[in-house]
């Protein structure tokens, strides 16, 4: 299939509602929540639909939902099964919109009301995921100490509302990061790279970049497209 593209994982969870009058009445595949990846996905090649669809920010999802982020890591569900409500109703308001303003409005509205009661320790994990995210080459045990809490209440606290393990998230992040890089600057030394991110060497990188990403770091170069989570797929 032609325009098929491989989507790389970066560790944030989505919601997607597709705007096809055709779909109408199929909402199981119709309004999903997408979890968190580590892993790649093939998109396109399909008939084009009209979607809106939500990014979250690295343990964004969490308020939103009436499961741990966690039941959802490198996979999808129907919205109405993990949402707090009201899915049905949104999808047909959406559908009798012609605006796109008007659609982000009801989207925007929908997940207000969505906002679940804060669990304790909510703070500490967003400090975390603030903290991978700059540094995704810091030690777990040190991110613990700052924090105060047990490894054990750390890493459960960590994946209910990230959706992905302290050590996958960090895996991916410093993954996310050697891309960004790489797509700025495909002339940039890999080797250079690799112990600016704090690998033990250039072939660790290679390693830990194909069993993310599901190709080398110089394949990734020649297929990259104009962003950096996507690369071309030619059959």
């Amino acid at each position: 299939m032609a325009g098929r593209e491989r989507h790389m994982p970066d560790g944030t969870a989505a919601l997607l509602i597709a705007l096809d009058d055709t779909s109408r009445g199929r909402l199981d595949d119709s309004a999903i929540f997408k979890g968190p990846r580590s892993s790649p996905t093939i998109i396109g090649g399909a008939q084009p639909v009209s979607i809106i669809g939500v990014q979250f920010a690295s343990g964004g999802a969490a308020p939103f939902l009436h499961v741990p982020v966690s039941e959802l890591a490198n996979a999808h569900a129907p919205l109405r099964d993990v949402g707090n409500g009201g899915v049905t109703t949104l999808r047909e308001r959406l559908l009798c919109s012609d605006s796109a303003d008007a659609r982000l409005d009801l989207v925007e509205q929908w997940l207000t009301r969505q906002i679940a009661r804060q669990q304790t320790g909510v703070a500490a994990i967003d400090w975390a995921v603030g903290a991978i995210e700059r540094w995704p080459h810091v030690r777990m045990r040190d991110l613990t100490a700052r924090i105060g809490r047990s490894s054990r209440w750390f890493i459960q606290r960590f994946s209910e509302h990230v959706g992905l393990t302290p050590k996958v998230f960090s895996r991916i992040r410093r993954f996310h990061h050697a891309i960004e890089r790489m797509h700025g600057d495909p002339d940039n030394d890999l080797a250079d790279l690799a112990a600016s991110l704090r690998y033990f060497d250039q072939p660790h990188f290679a390693h830990d970049f194909r069993a993310i990403a599901g190709m080398s770091p110089t394949a990734y170069l020649s297929a990259r497209t104009a962003y950096p989570n996507h690369v071309a797929l030619v059959d």
